[in-house]
């Protein structure tokens, strides 16, 4: 075998361009139709092909010889089986480039010869290899689509076919949440949101089910998308800072400042409808136990001046809230101040009137400090609850005017938050009538909210929208 080798290593060191090397080239890359020809199967087939190339019979002879004891080896042993194997894909390029393997005999034979071992036959072994590991990152998150199970497939081709089949919605959202399937959750809850974005229900639902896989980011998102949708919910706003409480991050010691922020976003996106009683009393509760007996005060002002469903109830607790507190800890500092001078100069015996201007300050602690005198004290303290009350009772009076203005009309909707069933007629016509007179005698500000609110709950109906977009074009 070495000295066939060497014969044959000879023969093609010594071969030169005209000596036909192509068609000894395809022999070789073609060792797997080789091994079932006999020797004169190799001598009849090649002769029209040597014609061609106009290669010397001798030559011819000699090399098929040395072919068929290099097949013979091949057939000895298993493992060169698999180079000739990958060889074998080869002629076809080789029988389309035969004239110019002939002109180039040196680069060719050492291209045919090693092109299972090539550094383009390794970049293709090894090219799969480098996608693969990406392929198996994303594996834990692609393979969820197909895991959809076929409960969840029918009831969703049901609204697929027909999304105004709201009953056939809710059952689709009832099963991914008894199912506790968070794919299908999503998708069915995205979806659904599409054709009815004014359900704040199933916001706090959909938020829920993140927040119980563990995705209080995703649960923020719902809840901050829902709030988007209807930020006149006032159930979606207190379920929402609710949440916030309960997952709030303490480290960096502002969770203070975003609870307090969020609540002043609440009450100035829904502060002024008519059912915002709720949402006041919680922003209300939560200052009082965060000891913050001033902003408690202020929250009152402004509460005091807008009319809502449960204003006496308010200015009754408020009246609570003045006289269980000292004033210096429920009235800011400066008008603390202003009040105590004020009810100075109120008592102080008539005389002259640079005395009676002077004596105030010249009796009076600084800023908050108490009285020295014990019984001087205690009748400050009264007299200012006096007064705070007595200065928000006229705040009240107003307020009490407006809300019976409008207290019919707020009695006549039955049905304030969205459904698919149709509305009454006596509610239809309420709500005509409403919008008129606030649009007649309310502030711009109620104006656009009672708009809001109408549409909310009427939303299935064309008259309303095109009423808010002739009166509240740059709103609607």
């Amino acid at each position: 075998m070495e000295d066939s080798g060497e014969s044959m290593t000879g023969m093609l060191d010594s071969k030169s361009p005209e000596s036909g090397d192509s068609p000894a080239m395809e022999g070789t890359t073609g060792t797997d139709d080789v091994t079932g020809l006999s020797t004169s199967d190799l001598t009849t087939e090649q002769p029209p092909e040597s014609q061609e190339q106009t290669q010397p019979v001798s030559d011819m002879e000699f090399s098929v010889e040395h072919l068929k004891t290099a097949v013979q080896n091949i057939d000895q042993s298993a493992s060169p089986a698999e180079p000739a194997a990958e060889n074998s894909e080869q002629p076809p390029e080789s029988n389309g480039q035969q004239e110019d393997q002939s002109e180039q005999p040196d680069d060719v034979k050492e291209a045919g010869q090693g092109d299972s071992e090539s550094p383009s036959n390794m970049e293709l072994e090894d090219a799969p290899k480098e996608p693969a590991e990406p392929a198996a990152e994303a594996d834990p998150a692609a393979p969820q689509e197909p895991e959809l199970p076929t409960e969840y497939e029918r009831l969703s081709k049901v609204v697929e076919d027909n999304p105004e089949d709201f009953n056939g919605w809710v059952y689709l959202l009832q099963y991914v949440e008894q199912e506790n399937h968070l794919l299908g959750s999503r998708k069915a809850f995205d979806a659904f949101f599409l054709h009815y974005p004014y359900c704040y229900g199933y916001w706090k639902k959909y938020a829920d089910i993140e927040r119980k896989h563990g995705y209080i980011q995703m649960a923020d998102e719902v809840y901050r998308r829902g709030l988007q949708a209807i930020p006149l919910s006032v159930d979606l706003w207190l379920h929402y800072i609710t949440f916030l409480r309960e997952n709030q991050d303490t480290s960096d010691g502002e969770a203070e400042s975003r609870i307090r922020a969020s609540y002043e976003h609440a009450v100035l996106a829904c502060g002024t409808d008519f059912r915002s009683d709720r949402l006041w009393e919680a922003y209300i509760a939560w200052e009082t136990e965060q000891g913050k007996l001033a902003n408690v005060t202020a929250i009152y002002d402004r509460l005091l001046c807008i009319p809502t469903q449960l204003y006496s109830q308010h200015f009754q607790k408020f009246k609570d809230h003045v006289q269980s507190n000292n004033p210096k800890h429920f009235l800011s500092e400066e008008e603390f101040v202003s009040l105590r001078v004020e009810l100075a100069n109120a008592n102080k015996p008539s005389g002259d009137e640079d005395a009676e201007t002077e004596a105030p300050g010249e009796e009076l602690p600084p800023g908050t400090e108490d009285l020295p005198d014990p019984a001087k004290r205690v009748t400050e303290i009264e007299n200012m609850r006096h007064k705070v009350i007595e200065t928000r009772q006229e705040m009240f009076n107003h307020n009490e005017h407006e809300v019976s203005k409008r207290w019919a009309f707020e009695e006549g909707i039955k049905r304030p938050y969205f459904h698919v069933k149709a509305l009454e007629k006596t509610q239809l016509n309420n709500w005509r009538e409403y919008l008129d007179f606030e649009l007649e005698n309310g502030t711009p500000e109620r104006v656009v909210v009672l708009f809001e609110r109408c549409l909310i709950a009427c939303a299935l109906y064309e008259e309303f929208w095109i009423k808010g977009m002739a009166c509240l074009p740059h709103k609607i």
